[in-house]
């Protein structure tokens, strides 16, 4: 067969690009291609494994330079087909993929013609996907841009020295229509005090309270309040409003013996707020959650009866500490709600080692608001 009726008879009529960049997937780039090799008369060349074939891409259709090659011994062919697979042998496929290339087939050592035309590479399946919406990608490993080498404990790695990383950017009534916010979403709003924002799992927050001059503690009078209780980041907490509120020595019941509401059942700290949305919106008749809900104090109406385990804070962070002006050996009310006929109230007394108990609504009890921050 002749070399050059052979190149005009060589169709490459599948490249399927089966490769993924090292930079993305941290691991080494392959490409598959398929090919069928005739005759001049048509007719396709013998089947066999010894076939020797070489690969280059080349940065243009015609001309151009030669930008990676390898050479494939012992090429199997079967009907006129080859099938191979680039880069997955000692030649590594290190081109970057960032440009468009054309491939270059030769018989022999990469000496001799090439048949024409170069195909041009199209896109793999994984790489059409990054058009679309929602893309994922189908990787364990690190993305790396702008690094081939980014680091084992970081799910992405971006290097440069002259351009930084743009978050998303709108408004507040933008960020407030954010469906559903993941805890730890970071946006930069553009208005209302600009600046960096992220969502705590229950609100949104500037991250420009981290620069507080000073570090924040239990007993702090801050935010309308007295400090309580602390999250890990020192930032955001819960106060409780003070003694001179003037409901401290006021007696409330609960409201609503007989009627249940599971939804004001909740125990645990950061719960308080729905409990008490919960017993005001299906009790009629709720003294000590509608005490807590109405007033505006320190410019600040957003206030509430705490839970179970929030007002136990109150009492052995703020009480056993002599801070917080409570009563001595007073009841005080939570908005947890133990069954159909009793809520749980707590004894403000010296014993540390005292819970709150389940007590009929309808006992007379005393109201602290608190708020979160």
């Amino acid at each position: 067969m002749k070399k050059r009726d052979a190149r005009r008879l060589l169709f490459v009529w599948g490249i399927h690009t089966f490769f993924a960049f090292s930079a993305l997937l941290a691991q080494n780039a392959t490409l598959a291609v398929q090919g069928v090799l005739k005759n001049a008369d048509g007719a396709t060349v013998p089947n066999g494994g010894n076939y020797t074939l070489t690969f280059k891409l080349w940065d243009a259709e015609t001309g151009g330079n030669t930008v990676w090659m390898e050479t494939k011994t012992n090429v199997s062919i079967i009907g006129g087909l080859y099938d191979v697979v680039l880069g997955d042998g000692a030649v590594v496929l290190s081109a970057p993929f960032d440009r468009p290339y054309f491939l270059g087939v030769s018989i022999g050592n990469g000496s001799g013609e090439e048949f024409i035309p170069r195909p041009r590479l199209t896109s793999a399946p994984y790489a059409l996907s990054l058009l679309g919406t929602s893309n994922i990608f189908p990787s364990a490993g690190s993305v790396g841009v702008n690094t081939l080498n980014p680091h084992s404990s970081a799910i992405l790695e971006m290097q440069s020295t002259t351009r930084g990383l743009l978050t998303p950017r709108m408004n507040k009534a933008g960020r407030d229509a954010i469906a559903s916010p993941a805890a730890g979403l970071l946006i930069y709003q553009t208005d209302n005090t600009p600046g960096f924002y992220y969502y705590t799992g229950s609100a949104w927050k500037s991250v420009n309270e981290f620069a507080a001059a000073a570090p924040l503690e239990i007993g702090d009078t801050h935010a309308g309040g007295i400090i309580f209780y602390l999250e890990p980041s020192g930032v955001n907490g819960l106060v409780v409003a003070s003694v001179t509120s003037g409901y401290d020595a006021v007696n409330f019941s609960w409201g609503c013996p007989g009627t249940a509401i599971p939804a004001a059942r909740g125990t645990a700290v950061g719960s308080g707020e729905a409990n008490t949305y919960s017993i005001i919106e299906n009790c009629s008749v709720a003294p000590a959650a509608d005490r807590a809900e109405d007033p505006v104090q320190n410019n600040y109406s957003d206030w509430f009866l705490p839970s179970r385990d929030e007002l136990l804070l109150m009492h052995r962070n703020l009480h056993l500490a002599g801070l917080g002006g409570f009563g001595a050996d007073a009841y005080y009310w939570s908005s947890t709600e133990n069954d159909a006929n009793t809520a749980y109230s707590l004894q403000f007394t010296s014993d540390p080692a005292v819970m709150p108990q389940a007590v009929n609504k309808s006992t007379i009890g005393r109201v602290r608001m608190i708020r979160k921050f």
